[in-house]
């Protein structure tokens, strides 16, 4: 047999005191309650065990103290430290998470238009930096809902975004490597398709970063230097499997690869292994990400870190910010640059880059 809920009156009856009295004391509204008397209200709470209707506070306030997040795939490591960040910042501000996946713009909408049935105050939204279309987004800033923009190709200055440097790390990798002494550089990219639901602007802008830094300095960039993985473990695995056959037709086989992505860096070694192809010795290796099993891989991955937690703390901010501000706030176009961390797999020892130092020019 279920109880009957307390309701905010039988607090009141207990306590001797008005409903309204009671509201504000819950509510937070008491500077004009005597200290006595918010005692006596708190005490009846705790011996009726009374909790407060959230549904029903949200109603009468309009706001639930609910962020919604939406990433775009719940399994990938990418989006574990962002979630983290976002709760850092969040959960001292007493918010709460309300949080989907969405794998296309189909699926984001819907993402969207759900929660908003929910009354969520803001969101956060954070792809793997597909060109999707921004009319929803537009409906949202237009119904004054704050939002920000993880990672996302937009063009539009008048939405909250905080993108990687994804030029700068493709830049930082590259140098690092030739700074080794290495001259035949390939790369392992991610999706370059000319489709716009395929394609990435962090396999592009890594791409980019990579060829500038060859070009910069006269060094040759042959096509069959130029795989692509597609962000997966297979995908560098078969990558590796081919680049190891340039060292068995006698061609000029590279000496080190840049990897645009963690999860081909993993299929990659196998590749190398698979193959004969002794990492570092003779295929000095560095990727992008920078995942907690990096370190532990044999040899341990060398890393363009993406300060992934930094952003989430940042975008939850920036909402947080929004909601609290009496009149809108100017949108932030905010870029993060990545950090080196050197480990075996590039066959460097105790050197160390700033971001700055490689980060000339744009994408």
């Amino acid at each position: 047999m279920r109880h009957k809920a307390v309701t905010i009156r039988d607090v009141a009856k207990r306590a001797g005191v008005g409903v309204s009295t009671v509201s504000y004391v819950i509510n937070g509204h008491d500077n004009h309650v005597s200290s006595e008397t918010r005692d006596l209200i708190l005490e009846a709470a705790r011996e009726l065990n009374y909790r407060p209707n959230a549904i029903a506070r949200s109603m009468v306030k309009r706001k639930t103290a609910t962020i919604g997040l939406i990433i775009t795939e719940l399994q990938n490591a990418l989006f574990i430290p962002v979630t983290a960040g976002v709760e850092a910042v969040l959960q001292p501000e007493k918010y709460h998470i309300l949080l989907a996946s969405a794998r296309d713009v189909s699926s984001e909408i819907n993402a969207i238009e759900t929660m908003r049935a929910q009354q969520v105050d803001g969101f956060i939204i954070m792809s793997l930096s597909l060109r999707f279309p921004e009319a929803h987004l537009l409906q949202l800033q237009e119904a004054g809902i704050p939002f920000v923009v993880i990672n996302r190709d937009l063009e539009n200055d008048a939405i909250n975004q905080i993108r990687l440097d994804e030029y700068g790390a493709g830049r930082m990798a590259t140098q690092h490597l030739l700074d080794l002494g290495h001259s035949r550089i390939a790369i392992i990219t991610g999706p370059l398709d000319e489709n716009p639901n395929v394609r990435r602007r962090s396999a592009i802008g890594r791409y980019q970063g990579w060829r500038s830094i060859l070009e910069e300095n006269s060094l040759p960039i042959s096509d069959a230097w130029i795989v692509d993985g597609q962000y997966t473990f297979d995908g560098g695995y078969q990558a590796a499997r081919y680049l190891a056959t340039l060292f068995q037709d006698g061609s000029d086989a590279p000496t080190a690869c840049l990897i645009s992505g963690d999860m081909m860096a993993m299929g990659a070694l196998k590749g190398f292994h698979d193959a004969g192809v002794n990492v570092p010795k003779n295929m000095a290796v560095i990727t992008i990400g920078d995942p907690p099993f990096a370190a532990y891989t044999i040899p341990a991955l060398t890393t363009l870190v993406l300060p992934i937690y930094e952003a989430g703390q940042i975008a939850a901010r920036l909402v947080v910010e929004s909601l609290k501000a009496e009149k809108p706030i100017d949108p932030q176009r905010i870029i993060l640059k990545p950090q080196l961390q050197i480990r075996e797999s590039c066959g460097a020892r105790g050197k160390e880059m700033t971001a700055d130092q490689y980060t000339k020019g744009g994408t």
